[in-house]
C-alpha cells in the first residue's frame, strides 16, 4: 500500500512538473495579440467574479422573488443565444478587435444600470443588453484564439484562457465575499440593507473599465478567407452537416443542465444552507483555486486520452459531487461537493471549445461557433427561468437533480457521436 501511494505521489508530482514546463515552453510561443487578449480576459473575469457572488443576493435583498431573478438571468442567457448569429456577422464585418471593444463598452453600460436601478423594466431590458455583450465576446473569443495561434500552442492557449479566467473569477469571488461585510462595518450600514451589496457591485465596474486598455493595443489580423465569404453564405450548408447538428444538440443539452443549476448555487448556499456572503465568496474562490490546479492537467490528459474521452470522463466524474452537494444539510460537506464538481466539470471547457473549432473548416468557424453558442445559451436561458420558478415554489434541490440527468445524457451522446470521428482524424494526421 505504501509503495502504491509512493508511486502515485511520484506520478502526480512528475505530471505537475511536466504540465508547468509545458506551459512555460508554449507561453513563449503566444503572439502579442494572444497575450493582450488574455490580459483583457483576466480583467473581465475579475469583474464577473464579484458579480457572480453578489448580484443574485443583491436582487433578492431588494425584495424581488426568485422567479423574477430567474427571469432576469434567463433574459441574459436567451439574448446571448439569440444574438449569436448577428454577433458572428458583426464580428466578420467589423473585425475581432472592434467586436471585443463593443462588447466591453456594452458590459460596462449594462452593469452600471443593473447596479443602480430598481425598475423591473430597466432590470429586464439591461439584462438583455448584458446578454448581447456576452454574445459578442463569446462568439469572438474562440475564433480570435484560433486565428492568433498555431496548432503547436493552441491547446495551451485555450487552457491558459480558462486558467486566467479562473484566476480572475477566484479573486473576484473572494472580493465579492468580503466587500459587503466590509462596507457594512465601516459605513455602519444595516446588514439587511442592500446598499452594501450595491457598493460591492460598483467596485466591479473598475475592472471592466481597465479591461479596455489591452483591447486598444490589439491589432486586427486580416483573415485568410476570401473577402466576400460571409456568415449567411455558409449558414444553410453548415446546418446540413450531421456533425454540426450533433454539436448543436450536445451543447444544447449541456446548456439546459447548466442553466438549471449554475446560476443558483449562491442562492442555495444562502437560503438552504444559511451561508453568509463571506462564506459563499470563500467557497467560490476556493473552487477556482482547485480548478486552476486541475486545468493544468488538461493538455496532458488530452494528449494521452484524446479530447472526446477527456470530456466524457470529467463530466461524468463531476455528477457524484453534485449529488453530494444536494444531499446534505452540512455547509462543509456541501462546499466540498460544490468545489469538486466545479473543478472537475470545468476541465472540459477548453477541450470542448478547441474540439468544436477543429472539427469544422476555417470558413465555417464563425458560423459554427455562433450556432453552438446560440443553442447552448438559449437552452441556458429557458432552463434558468425554469430553475427560478422551481426555487420560488421551494423546490430548491430539484434543479440540481435534473442537471445530473441532462449531463449524463449529453455526455453519452457526445462520446457516441465523436469518439470514432476523433480517432479517424488522428489516423489521417498520422498518414499525412
Amino acid at each position: 500500500m505504501k509503495k502504491y501511494l509512493s508511486l502515485n505521489s511520484k506520478f502526480i508530482f512528475n505530471a505537475t512538473i511536466s504540465a508547468v514546463a509545458g506551459y512555460r515552453t508554449k507561453l513563449n510561443s503566444f503572439s502579442r495579440n494572444a497575450c493582450l487578449f488574455l490580459g483583457y480576459i483576466f480583467l473581465i473575469s475579475l469583474s464577473l467574479g464579484i458579480y457572480e457572488v453578489i448580484f443574485n443576493l443583491y436582487i433578492l435583498r431588494l425584495g424581488f422573488r426568485e422567479d423574477f431573478l430567474g427571469l432576469m438571468l434567463s433574459l441574459v442567457s436567451v439574448s446571448t443565444g439569440l444574438f449569436a448569429i448577428p454577433a458572428a456577422m458583426f464580428c466578420d464585418k467589423a473585425g475581432r478587435k472592434n467586436t471585443l471593444l463593443l462588447s466591453c463598452l456594452l458590459l460596462m453600460f449594462s452593469f452600471a444600470v443593473l447596479y443602480t436601478t430598481t425598475s423591473t423594466f430597466l432590470l429586464a431590458f439591461f439584462s438583455i443588453l448584458y446578454g448581447v455583450s456576452s454574445s459578442l465576446k463569446i462568439v469572438t473569443a474562440s475564433t480570435f484564439m484560433v486565428e492568433n495561434s498555431t496548432s503547436y500552442e493552441r491547446m495551451h492557449l485555450f487552457s491558459m484562457y480558462y486558467l486566467l479566467y479562473t484566476i480572475g473569477v477566484m479573486i473576484g469571488n473572494f472580493a465579492g465575499g468580503i466587500l459587503p461585510q466590509t462596507f457594512t462595518s465601516s459605513l455602519k450600514i444595516d446588514p439587511t440593507d442592500p446598499a452594501a451589496y450595491q457598493l460591492s457591485l460598483y467596485a466591479s465596474l473598475a475592472a471592466v473599465l481597465i479591461s479596455l486598455l489591452p483591447l486598444i493595443f490589439i491589432k486586427n489580423k486580416k483573415s485568410s478567407l476570401p473577402e466576400k465569404t460571409a456568415l449567411l453564405s455558409t449558414f444553410f450548408s453548415t446546418l446540413r452537416s450531421k456533425t454540426i447538428r450533433k454539436l448543436i444538440l450536445v451543447n444544447g443539452l449541456i446548456g439546459m443542465g447548466w442553466g438549471l443549476a449554475l446560476p443558483y448555487f449562491n442562492v442555495y448556499f444562502d437560503i438552504v444552507l444559511g451561508a453568509s456572503s463571506r462564506q459563499i465568496g470563500f467557497i467560490f474562490s476556493l473552487s477556482q483555486v482547485v480548478m486552476m490546479f486541475t486545468l493544468l492537467f488538461v493538455p496532458i490528459l488530452t494528449e494521452r486520452l484524446g479530447k472526446v474521452k477527456v470530456v466524457a470522463l470529467v463530466q461524468l466524474s463531476s455528477i457524484p459531487f453534485l449529488l453530494l452537494f444536494t444531499s446534505t444539510s452540512l455547509l462543509t460537506i456541501a462546499a466540498f461537493g460544490y468545489i469538486m464538481r466545479s473543478a472537475i466539470m470545468n476541465m472540459s471547457n477548453p477541450v470542448l471549445s478547441n474540439f468544436n473549432m477543429e472539427v469544422v473548416s476555417e470558413e465555417q468557424r464563425a458560423t459554427v461557433n455562433s450556432l453552438i453558442w446560440m443553442s447552448c445559451y438559449t437552452c441556458v436561458g429557458l432552463s434558468t427561468y425554469a430553475g427560478g420558478l422551481m426555487m420560488a415554489h421551494n423546490y430548491y434541490r430539484l434543479p440540481f437533480l435534473l442537471t445530473c440527468v441532462l449531463y449524463v445524457v449529453a455526455t453519452v451522446l457526445y462520446y457516441v457521436f465523436f469518439e470514432k470521428m476523433e480517432k479517424e482524424q488522428k489516423n489521417l494526421e498520422v498518414s499525412i
